[in-house]
């Protein structure tokens, strides 16, 4: 989930600390918001859950809504690593569907699972959904900033590159293009179109392609610069940035040139939250880093503005949040993805 270190899945203290955060989303009902913090507190609840998930995932209710969780080997026979399986919703039926579909990348290490709340908040707002699985166990900040790697300029941008779409372009990392981000997504809508016909989903496709028009990508840390790496590639229509992005060369002092590429998104779609003391995502020790890409490499209109002053939130694509201020420094990372931000993700991802 980190994007400038890794941490082995439910170890340590950045287990205790996500357990806490994200295991309303893992559970067969969610929880409620106001839940017992003692409660959430149950580490090995919540490792079992999501662990147990993975390992033999299910379909079924989540309250009102239908949950799919689909093995990536189960979408295409040249699958057959990074298995655990995409989280799918159909929009919330009796909801008035938006016909469009809304795509969200975990962070380095994490999976569709930790980040269901917010899958789920977007399906009971009418958009299809999904929670994608996908080669995510290496943090682009750790491999570009260590060995030769650090020498090239373009490491940042070849790594995302290849995960994205499997282009065959950075000698640091090694994702084809079925096993890529593009390929996972092309894959399941075919295998969605195919096996849940009625649902819709046959929308996002035009032949063989995805129909990137339709389409609004988001991520969490590592997952946020998929996203907006994405929006630079390709023509979605919406770009939704949590906790991100990191890139940054301690070798060079500097940014990576992708950020400030010309985009094909169109102007205005790419929006942020983070917060405000996040240490993890301003890997340079500029506290404004992050913050300041969004405006001058992204073109993120607005003042930063904080959520406490409630929707529309100065119409800013900018937004920090000072929730969780007094937690360890995983926390802070990971506030944005908690329970109680539903009204602020659905001015940034969910409109």
């Amino acid at each position: 989930m980190l994007d400038s270190f890794r941490f082995p899945r439910f170890l340590g203290v950045f287990i205790i600390l996500v357990s806490f955060i994200l295991l309303p989303s893992c559970k067969k009902k969610e929880s409620e918001e106001t839940e017992d913090l003692l409660t959430l507190l149950g580490l090995g609840l919540y490792a079992r859950s999501c662990a147990g998930q993975n390992s033999f995932p299910s379909s079924g209710a989540v309250g009102a809504l239908t949950r799919l969780q689909i093995q990536p080997s189960q979408t295409s026979t040249s699958i057959s690593s990074y298995n655990n399986p995409h989280h799918v919703y159909p929009p919330q039926s009796g909801v008035s569907r938006k016909n469009i579909l809304s795509i969200f990348y975990p962070g380095t290490g994490s999976s569709p699972c930790e980040i269901g709340a917010i899958l789920q908040q977007g399906a009971t707002r009418g958009y299809h959904v999904i929670g994608l699985s996908y080669p995510n166990n290496d943090a682009v900040n750790s491999i570009c900033n260590q060995g030769d790697a650090r020498l090239d300029l373009s490491c940042f941008e070849n790594f995302r590159n290849e995960v994205v779409t499997g282009a065959d372009v950075s000698p640091y990392i090694s994702v084809d293009v079925i096993n890529s981000v593009e390929g996972r997504i092309l894959s399941l809508l075919q295998h969605l179109t195919t096996t849940r016909p009625g649902e819709g989903w046959d929308q996002f496709l035009t032949g063989n392609n995805v129909n990137w028009p339709l389409v609004y990508v988001g991520g969490h840390s590592q997952g946020s610069g998929h996203a907006a790496y994405h929006g630079k590639r390709r023509a979605v229509a919406r770009v939704s940035i949590y906790s991100g992005v990191s890139d940054y060369s301690l070798q060079y002092s500097s940014l990576p040139s992708w950020l400030g590429a010309a985009q094909s998104a169109p102007a205005g779609s790419y929006y942020g939250l983070i917060h405000e003391n996040d240490s993890v995502a301003n890997f340079s020790g500029n506290q404004n880093q992050v913050t300041d890409v969004w405006l001058n490499q992204f073109g993120m209109t607005g003042t930063l503005t904080n959520t406490n002053v409630g929707a529309p939130f100065a119409n800013s694509h900018r937004l920090v949040t000072s929730a969780c201020n007094g937690m360890g420094t995983a926390a802070l990372h990971s506030c944005p993805m908690i329970n109680g931000f539903q009204s602020i993700w659905n001015y940034v991802s969910f409109p």
